[in-house]
C-alpha cells in the first residue's frame, strides 16, 4: 500500500472555513497571553548546533593468534544540539554551558532560516562553566532582542513558556518549538550527584513546561513576552520530559553573560578554607548540633573573610539565602559572583546564629 501525503491549499476540506470566521471576538480570544508572548520572543530564538570530536581508542584482533593490539586514538564526530537567546543586537546569544561545552564548530540558525558560523571557538564563546552558561558571538547586526525580564518578580502559578529547538535541525524548519506551563516553585537549590564531584544549581526556577534535549539554553517566557530564565536541565528517570523542568534566573544569567563579555569570569579572594563535606559523625565529635552546614576550617589574616569576622569552627548555612551543604555549594554560588557584590552569609557560632557581609575582591597574585 503507498501512502502520498501532500500539503498546501489543496489539502482543506471542501466547504471547510477558516476559524478567523468565527467571529472577531473568538478569534480575538485565540491570540491569547501565549501566543502574544511567542510572537515577541521567537525572532530571538535560535538553534545551537555543534560538532565536537571525542577521542576514541582502537583495538584490533589478530584473526589467528589470541592478542590485541592498540594503533592509536581516532577523534570521532560528534554533533549536539541546543537552544539560545539574542542577548545583543550586535551579534551575541546566551545559551547554557553544556550546550557548547568541547564544541569545535557552531553554528546557530534563526527563525527565518539565516544560519552563522562562530568564526573562532576560542575568542567567540565565552563561558562560565560554574555557572553553566556562555555567550556565543557571530558576525550579525540589528538582531531582534526580546525583553530581559526580572527574574526576582516571578510569581509561583504564572504562565511559564518554553522556547527551543528540542530536535534541532532533524526537522527541517528553522521556527521553534513552544511548550506552556506554569512556574511550579521559585528558589529550588538542586545538586546534582551524577556529575563528578556533583554539582549545584542555585534560585532555579521550576515549570511543568516540556524541556527537552534539545531546549537547553533557550529561554522561559512568561505571559507577558519577558525573558524570565535559561531553560538548563529536567528531572526525568527515563529521558523524558517528566514536567520537572528547571530555569537559570535571568537576572543572575545577565549579570554573567556582562561580565563574560566585559572580560571574562574574574575570579575573586574570600579568604577562607572550607571542609569539603560535614558529615554527622564529624558534627558529633566536634560538638556541633548540625551537620547540615559548611565548617569554616581556616581564615585568612587581612582577607575579606577576616574583615566580614568569620572564624575557624564557623558553620556557614546560607549565601544569599541559598541554603549550602558542602564546600562545592558555596563555590558554585561564589562562581557566580562578582568584584563589589556583596554576599550575605547566614552563620551559626556555638550557638549563636547571625548575619554577616562578604564582600568580594580581586584575587591577588597567587590566590584564588
Amino acid at each position: 500500500m503507498a501512502l502520498f501525503l501532500s500539503h498546501g491549499a489543496e489539502d482543506k476540506p471542501d466547504g471547510a472555513t477558516p476559524a478567523s470566521a468565527a467571529g472577531p471576538e473568538i478569534d480575538a480570544s485565540r491570540k491569547n497571553a501565549i501566543v502574544r508572548a511567542v510572537e515577541r520572543v521567537a525572532p530571538s530564538v535560535v538553534g545551537v548546533t555543534t560538532v565536537s570530536f571525542e577521542p576514541v581508542d582502537v583495538r584490533y584482533v589478530h584473526p589467528f593468534f589470541d592478542f590485541y593490539w592498540y594503533p592509536g586514538t581516532v577523534h570521532e564526530k560528534r554533533p549536539g544540539i541546543g537552544s539560545g537567546v539574542v542577548i545583543r543586537s550586535d551579534g551575541y546569544i546566551l545559551t547554557n554551558f553544556h550546550v557548547v561545552e568541547g564544541a569545535r564548530e557552531i553554528t546557530v540558525t534563526f527563525s527565518d532560516g539565516r544560519s552563522f558560523k562562530v568564526q573562532d571557538t576560542r575568542k567567540d564563546v565565552m563561558v562560565d562553566p560554574g555557572a553553566d552558561l556562555a555567550v556565543i558571538r557571530v558576525n550579525a547586526k540589528n538582531l531582534a532582542v526580546p525583553d530581559l525580564g526580572d527574574s526576582d518578580d516571578v510569581i509561583i502559578g504564572e504562565w511559564a513558556i518554553a522556547i527551543g529547538n528540542p530536535f534541532g535541525l532533524l526537522i527541517e524548519d528553522p521556527q521553534p518549538t513552544v511548550t506552556a506551563g506554569v512556574v511550579s516553585a521559585i528558589n529550588r537549590n538542586l545538586r546534582l550527584e551524577q556529575d563528578e564531584g556533583g554539582h549545584s544549581y542555585s534560585n532555579m526556577i521550576q515549570t511543568d513546561a516540556s524541556i527537552n534535549p534539545g531546549n537547553s539554553g533557550g529561554p522561559l517566557v512568561n505571559g507577558v513576552g519577558q525573558v524570565i530564565g535559561i531553560n538548563t536541565f529536567i528531572f526525568t528517570k527515563s529521558g523524558g520530559s517528566l514536567g520537572i523542568g528547571f530555569a537559570i534566573p535571568i537576572s543572575r544569567a545577565k549579570r554573567i553573560a556582562d561580565r563574560l563579555i566585559a572580560g571574562g569570569v574574574q575570579e575573586f579572594w574570600a579568604g577562607f578554607e572550607l571542609h569539603p563535606k560535614l558529615t554527622r559523625g564529624l558534627a558529633n565529635a566536634l560538638g556541633l548540633y548540625t551537620h547540615q552546614a559548611v565548617l569554616v576550617t581556616g581564615v585568612v589574616d587581612n582577607s575579606p573573610a577576616s574583615r566580614a569576622k568569620l572564624n575557624p569552627g564557623d558553620l556557614i548555612i546560607a549565601v544569599n539565602g541559598n541554603p549550602v551543604r558542602s564546600a562545592v555549594d558555596v563555590g558554585r554560588i561564589l562562581e557566580s559572583a562578582h568584584v563589589g557584590e556583596i554576599l550575605a552569609l547566614d552563620l551559626i557560632r556555638g550557638r549563636l546564629r547571625f548575619t554577616t557581609r562578604l564582600e568580594p575582591e580581586k584575587a591577588p597574585a597567587g590566590q584564588q
